[in-house]
């Protein structure tokens, strides 16, 4: 007789099951709320526990029907709870995993089969419950089922893995020992210089299994075509290339890509994409056609040198015991390579560093051959120190407060390879002077040093032999240009008046400025003082700055808005898009606006979207108030199909169940391919007072011939209304 809380489990796994298959099918139509996705999140963390349940029940359950267990009630009873209960957690790891493939970045063919393998695996186990105690269930029929069950196990942990860790992840280091190198001469641009940097950093996230971002850059097809936000690069235009303002940020700020906590670029290979996005090349060129003295070739040279003449080492091993003692909460000291008696050594925290940090490493300085120091304080006195490492090939200085002085120590240093000193008080004169002593010194990172540019060109033509890396040196213009003025008030919406505040980085700049949407310039334009402009109204605001020895900034353009009527409830009617919930029915009147910045995380955060359904708000208010018009902050993207509203129309009145239609509008929409923007739709009509206001803005149903996507459904972003 089963007990009353075996009983409440399966009534548990029959709606579980139901509620788990819903999903499944109708997953296009649910919405995940912001409160519930830390429960997807878990999906990683409680995942392994149903797995290695289920395979102990169904290995039990494989042995069952043995006459020394059939006899045994203990074992029935104990097969079947277990059974049950690791069905009830594999369930609920599955819904988890719905909920965390809802987000932004989970996609492809591969979800899928980890969707579909995932949530098999909980039905068949599921049927083998349920029908374990039939007649017809013998040992036959029992282990084709399990068979069927623990391959299903096996397909989700596969696909599930692929999707973490990207295509090939258990046969990759197998398949990685057979690929074969390509001779510098039969090397292309693309596909033997830059996609092996994307294949080792970017894959992972941006595959066809797991297109983050809706991006994809496993070739040059897919890398032209962009993600959700848009081209990542520019050909020619370094400086209009998202993918390279992302690997230069700060490896902390939350737009720095790779993420932290993945392996991160080396300054050799975001200096080798600087090149390739600049020299605007076909794919197919071949690196041996370009000029001995073009910079992608140099670096090129220096990338297939180091990858054909893996050093070797004729050095014994450390004692384990040794490294295992150095190796502390700061300090990671690992093998150099697989199998190798080399060392890399790296030091994590700067408020933990004291000299002793680097001399500790004296008992294993014959076997350390990379040293890591990066935002250490790090001081010329320490170099002595480092000397100790005769087999030292790899140095990172960067952001340590050594010198020129320090630096022409190093140059005892005969096997030094590679010398990182960026972020650096060291000096042209410095570099020129020790760049002569050093023997086997291949590269020189030297970007965020005193170093100009004619004093880099100098350093290159003396010293042919070293690869100077300057990083983003070629996206700064020869005449510095001022920065863009900006818009220094709290926000950029007010109710009533608003007092302009325009501010800039540098002092004693003069602003001038527009109001009219004409382009400010020095003689005609008003020139910006603090506390002199008062708006009353919403304006376009246009603004440049001007200093002398500078050059003139770009043309600044911010709006500001009104907002007379901030209704007390906001009741949104209609369904988010699931890739733009933004902050739900809070969205339409926080004050966060969204950018079409792709490095922006107003992009993805603060954009409510519509697709295949209208956009109904209701707004209500304590007090009727005096409306006239209703406006909307779009963002259109012609490209991607992100459009203004087909037709906007404003309901009005004091009983929500009888309003009135009080004005509507249809906005135009884009004829061409173009850049995004930012558009203000309004929709204007006779005065009225009332309490409810309702807002309908349809998508439009079908893209035009115009567009490379004609007839697709076009998507529409808002991020706040104003009601005057």
């Amino acid at each position: 007789m089963k007990s009353k809380l075996i009983g409440i489990a399966e009534r548990i796994l029959f709606g579980g099951s139901i509620l788990l298959l819903f999903f499944l099918l109708f997953e296009s139509y649910i919405h995940i709320p912001l409160w519930m996705q830390p429960i997807g999140r878990m999906h990683p963390i409680m995942l392994h526990f149903p797995i290695a349940l289920m395979l102990l029940a169904l290995l039990l359950e494989f042995f069952r029907f043995r006459p020394e267990f059939q006899s045994q009630p203990f074992f029935q009873n104990f097969s079947r709870s277990l059974l049950l209960f690791s069905i009830l957690t594999g369930l609920i790891a599955a819904i988890m995993g719905l909920f965390l493939s809802q987000e932004e970045g989970y996609s492809g063919q591969m979800l899928n089969w980890h969707k579909w393998s995932g949530a098999g695996m909980v039905f068949l186990a599921s049927l083998i419950y349920a029908f374990r105690d039939y007649q017809w269930y013998r040992e036959k029929v029992a282990k084709v089922g399990i068979g069927i069950t623990t391959l299903s196990i096996i397909l989700a942990g596969h696909f599930g893995a692929t999707l973490t860790h990207g295509e090939n992840f258990i046969l990759e280091p197998v398949l990685a020992n057979e690929v074969k190198m390509v001779p510098f001469e039969e090397a292309q641009v693309f596909d033997h210089l830059i996609l092996p940097v994307l294949e080792n950093k970017c894959n992972s996230c941006h595959n066809s299994s797991k297109a983050k971002g809706e991006l994809i850059m496993t070739s040059i097809k897919t890398l032209l075509k962009g993600g959700e936000n848009g081209v990542v690069f520019v050909g020619g235009k370094p400086e209009e290339s998202s993918l390279l303002t992302r690997i230069h940020l700060p490896e902390d700020d939350d737009d720095h890509m790779p993420p932290s906590g993945k392996p991160q670029l080396t300054e050799e290979e975001k200096a080798l994409l600087v090149k390739w996005i600049k020299s605007n090349l076909e794919p197919e060129t071949m690196l041996v056609s370009l000029p001995e003295s073009d910079e992608l070739r140099v670096i090129a040279m220096g990338f297939f040198n180091s990858q054909s003449s893996e050093p070797s080492f004729d050095f014994s091993a450390a004692d384990p015991k040794t490294i295992q003692e150095l190796n502390t909460s700061y300090r990671a000291v690992i093998p150099f390579a697989k199998d190798s008696p080399a060392l890399d050594v790296v030091l994590f925290s700067a408020a933990n560093y004291t000299p002793a940090s680097i001399e500790e490493l004296v008992k294993v300085s014959e076997q350390v051959v990379a040293l890591n120091l990066n935002k250490m304080p790090v001081t010329d006195q320490d170099m002595r120190s480092i000397l100790r490492f005769e087999n030292l090939i790899r140095l990172n200085l960067n952001f340590t407060e050594i010198t020129g002085n320090g630096l022409a120590d190093l140059a005892k240093l005969k096997n030094l390879r590679q010398l990182s000193v960026s972020g650096t008080k060291v000096d042209f004169v410095s570099l020129k002077v020790a760049a002569k002593d050093f023997e086997n010194l291949q590269t020189v990172t030297i970007w965020d040093t005193p170093v100009s540019k004619p004093e880099l060109e100098t350093l290159r033509d003396e010293f042919k032999n070293i690869n100077w890396v300057s990083g983003r040196e070629d996206l700064d213009e020869d005449i510095l240009q001022l920065n863009l003025p900006r818009l220094s008030n709290v926000s950029n919406i007010f109710k009533d008046t608003l007092t302009l505040e325009i501010g800039h980085p540098i002092r004693d700049v003069e602003i001038r400025f527009t109001l009219d949407g004409s382009e400010p310039d020095r003689e005609n334009s008003t020139k910006f003082v603090f506390g002199e402009t008062v708006l009353s109204e919403g304006k376009l605001v246009k603004a440049r700055a001007y200093k002398e020895g500078w050059g003139n900034s770009e043309v600044a353009t911010f709006n500001v808005y009104q907002n007379r009527n901030l209704p007390d409830t906001v009741m949104l009617l209609s369904k988010l898009s699931r890739v733009h919930p933004a902050n739900g029915s809070k969205t339409f009147f926080d004050t966060e606006q969204g950018t079409f910045n792709a490095n922006s995380p107003a992009w993805a955060n603060n954009w409510a979207g519509f697709r295949g359904n209208p956009m109904e708000l209701l707004l209500e208010y304590d007090e009727k108030v005096e409306v006239s018009s209703v406006s909307m902050r779009v963002l259109v993207e012609p490209s991607n199909v992100i459009s203004p509203p087909e037709s906007i129309e404003i309901w009005g009145g004091d009983d929500p169940n009888s309003l009135k239609l009080i004005g509507k509008m249809r906005p135009k929409q884009p004829t061409k391919e173009g850049e995004p923007y930012i558009e203000l739709v309004t929709c204007e009509f006779k005065t009225i007072t009332a309490k409810y206001i309702k807002v309908v803005s349809k998508p439009v149903e079908k893209i035009g011939d115009w567009s490379g996507r004609k007839g697709a459904g076009g998507l529409l972003l808002v991020d706040e209304l104003f009601v005057n």
